[in-house]
């Protein structure tokens, strides 16, 4: 059966009209959709109508194409001041279901946002529409902004209540006076001395509203009365910005609010609507020791395991290994995997499930975290793109996150118990056995295991710890997570939403700048490539105009590719490893960046080898140098013209004598030099060797000849000299 989840978009196929889900109830019984063409207020639909028009093909599910996934840092910072302004104003009616979707009481409750932002409430319903038309996010307030116009004139006379008593103080408030109000609270109020807001109204006076007095050295006195904000506009203004808790942890200290000031909750569980009400998220370190992927023989650490879990029904939605510590990272790497199909997921672990084994692939309401990572810039984005609410549990509190403290020893105790490389208790004793060198599993593989170890728990485990409702218990439901999962989305569900892949990833993945040069997109010492690139000419601009950054995303699950922001087109582009960076691929970021720094540590232990054989190869070159100094410190000397005159003839006596020396024919004497056989039968010869030997000798006869026939003393050459003129 296909389910109904908040922020599909479906279609009357007769009609052609879209509708974005908007809300379900909890038992079914009724929903709020909006038309999409045209845009029009939320209607009331029968949830279990549509889900037999969807089974009819009378409705279709349809791609969402409005969903909102403005890019915050393409938003100007006036956009970005409108948005967080009619956030505060809206977003608590806003998040008001299903109140907010009754027309009258919806009139009511916009009053007051419409008192704050100065505006009259039919304005605020072009507001409405918006958020809930493309995809109930923060960031579906930030487009078009710009030409809202300006701020309502006053004309200078003061608003709201009339003054009951002529001359007391009060003015129109302009921005300056809410700063000195801001400074003031922060100053005065916000302090462990806990003054009175009426004292710190005094010091507000004291140090924006007064000057000093010239008759009275020491005092001060105050401007005229219709120059000062009242104190009633000064507590108007505290309790309209500040939430009382929040007052209430400053001024108490943290320790001490969690002590005598929150709320006492119940069970973590207690009263949650139904699967994706709230997921919980957290992270522990593996009790293994790992091997790398790259060189089996060196060992890696211990990973570290993130994992989802639904805290209605205590499913796993989403799962992570990997070698970064807490961090963002990790985390959104499990909530990636706990909003994405997990039929793919295993299968590229090489492991086959059908959809019924793990149907978790949805976008919960909220998210409760253990800090850390989750109160970090990344998840201020998951909430402002995807409209998620981030909690977090207080330090020392793990009674608020207890259902994924539970599943960590649940896996624990399944998962690593007789792996090789695991941590045992006498491991740091004196003579213990050392376990890390007993590691044999590499990431991928430990992997596979915890897969496998989810499956059986989401599948098999039953919870006996688990307190079912009387409805479960009517039905027959186990206290199995699967078939609690099961039994909300069919009888409770109205939390869980579905988001686009694409905007999902570009709200979790981390975003970097990267260097386009003329090898290719530089990035952690990887370089990238695409078709796109090469027929936009990136890199050959890059050579000719010099090194440039684009803005990218990636996934460190996997740096055999990132997402580049075409300088053109503005469009995310995909790219890829160049071929000579093919051993990289599919390789997780750490698992890069350790193979790397292996590289570093070798070329700086052979530097000192290379630095003493390149000082040997000097002194050598010297003494070779040095040598040849002192021979031709002894040989005769020559004038300058007499060294110059006969290069030509000195380079072909020298080359003759070395064709003698290096001859292939020839043959060692006693003395060490070369001399040529004397007859065919001191070495085998080919023919061609023979006939050149014949050529040569006689050549030497000839020479031989010439010189018998010279005649002495008169330098006459003979019949075979040159003739005089």
């Amino acid at each position: 059966m296909d389910s109904i989840f908040i922020n599909e978009v479906v279609e009357d196929t007769t009609k052609k009209i879209r509708y974005r889900i908007l809300w379900v109830a909890p038992d079914r019984d009724k929903g709020f959709w909006m038309s999409l063409n045209p845009e029009k207020m939320p209607e009331m639909f029968a949830p279990d109508w549509l889900q037999q028009e969807l089974e009819n093909h009378l409705f279709e599910k349809i791609e969402d194409a409005g969903f909102s996934c403005a890019d915050e840092a393409d938003a100007t910072d006036a956009s970005k001041a409108r948005r967080d302004e009619l956030w505060a104003a809206l977003g608590s009616i806003l998040e008001n279901e299903p109140a907010i979707y009754d027309r009258r009481l919806r009139k009511e409750m916009l009053r007051v946002p419409s008192e704050q932002l100065g505006t009259t409430y039919n304005n605020l319903y072009r507001y409405l529409t918006r958020y809930w038309s493309r995809g109930k996010t923060p960031n579906a307030f930030l487009p078009d902004y710009r030409n809202c116009g300006g701020k309502r004139k006053t004309g200078g006379r003061k608003q709201g209540r009339p003054a009951i008593h002529e001359g007391g103080f009060g003015k129109s408030l302009e921005d300056e006076d809410i700063r000195n109000f801001l400074r003031a609270v922060k100053k005065y109020y916000l302090k462990k001395e806990k003054a009175t807001l009426t004292k710190a109204y005094e010091k507000l006076l004291s140090d924006s509203y007064s000057v000093p007095d010239p008759q009275k050295p020491g005092q001060v006195r105050l401007l005229p009365p219709e120059q000062i904000p009242s104190i009633r506009q000064f507590r108007y203004w505290f309790e309209k910005t500040f939430d009382m808790k929040a007052i209430k942890q400053k001024r108490d200290g943290e320790a001490k609010f969690e002590l005598t000031g929150r709320a006492i909750t119940g069970r973590s569980d207690y009263q949650m609507m139904g699967p994706g009400a709230k997921y919980q998220i957290d992270a522990t370190v593996g009790d293994i020791y790992l091997v790398s992927q790259f060189d089996r023989k060196d060992i890696i650490g211990r990973p570290v395991m993130y994992f989802v879990v639904d805290s209605y029904s205590r499913i796993v939605t989403g799962m992570y290994v990997g070698l970064e510590g807490p961090s963002w990272a990790g985390a959104m790497m499990a909530i990636e995997n706990a909003a994405s199909d997990k039929v793919s997921y295993c299968a590229a672990f090489g492991i086959t499930i059908t959809e019924d084994e793990w149907p978790c692939h949805h976008v919960p309401t909220a998210i409760l975290g253990d800090r850390g990572e989750m109160e970090s810039r990344f998840a201020d984005n998951l909430v402002k793109t995807l409209g998620i609410r981030i909690e977090n549990a207080p330090p020392y509190r793990a009674d608020m996150k207890g259902i994924i403290e539970q599943h960590f020893h649940t896996i624990n105790t399944n998962a690593t118990p007789f792996l090789p490389g695991k941590v045992l208790p006498d491991m740091s004793e004196r003579g213990g056995h050392d376990y890390r060198l007993d590691a044999k599993l590499d990431i991928r593989q430990f992997t596979q295991i915890i897969i496998r170890c989810v499956l059986y728990y989401n599948n098999s485990h039953y919870m006996d710890y688990y307190e079912k409702n009387e409805q479960m218990m009517e039905l027959g439901v186990n206290a199995i997570p699967l078939e609690l999962w099961n039994f909300g989305i069919r009888y409770c569900s109205g939390s869980l939403r579905t988001v686009p892949r694409d905007v999902l990833r570009q709200a979790l993945m981390p975003a970097d700048k990267a260097s386009i040069t003329d090898r290719g997109v530089k990035y952690k010492g990887l370089y990238y490539s695409s078709e796109e690139a090469l027929a936009g000419l990136w890199f050959e601009k890059a050579r000719a105009k010099g090194t440039y950054k684009a803005r990218i995303s990636y996934d460190p699950r996997d740096m055999g590719a990132i997402l580049v922001e075409d300088p053109a087109s503005k469009e995310m582009i995909r790219c890829e490893l160049v071929d000579w960076e093919s051993k990289y691929s599919g390789k997780q970021q750490e698992e890069v960046w350790y193979e790397q720094e292996k590289e570093k540590s070798r070329r700086k232990k052979h530097t000192v080898k290379e630095a003493e054989a390149k000082v040997n190869l000097g002194k050598q070159i010297e003494s070779i140098v040095e040598s040849a100094e002192k021979m031709a410190e002894t040989d005769p000397q020559a004038s300058k013209a007499e060294r110059v005159r006969n290069i030509r003839g000195n380079r072909k006596s020298e080359r003759d004598e070395i064709r003698k020396q290096e001859a292939f024919v020839a043959k060692q004497s006693d003395d060490g030099s070369k001399k040529l056989p004397k007859n065919p039968q001191e070495e085998e010869l080919s023919p061609i060797m023979r006939m050149i030997q014949e050529q040569v000798e006689e050549e030497i006869k000839d020479d031989a000849l010439y010189s018998k026939r010279t005649v002495p003393g008169t330098g006459d050459p003979g019949i075979s000299g040159e003739s005089s003129d």
